[in-house]
């Protein structure tokens, strides 16, 4: 399954890379020197960790996001 990812320009200036799959939100933002990603479902905070590339981590989000279904 391809995910599409696009990115959105947040208040404040910083920028957060977006994407969908299923019912799941992912997001990938940068802080300091690491990136952080988070994956969303219901409205809830279902997984959050950091890595240090942008590509690992879309592609940790997008691998917790098929896991959980």
């Amino acid at each position: 399954m391809k995910t599409c990812w696009f990115t959105q320009c947040e208040p404040g200036g910083f920028t957060v890379e977006r994407a969908a799959l299923g019912s799941r939100d992912l997001s990938v933002l940068r802080i300091d020197a690491e990136w952080h990603w988070l994956v969303r479902q219901g409205g809830r905070d279902v997984a959050e960790v950091a890595s240090s590339a942008a590509d690992d981590a879309r592609r940790k989000a997008e691998a917790v996001a098929l896991k959980l279904g």
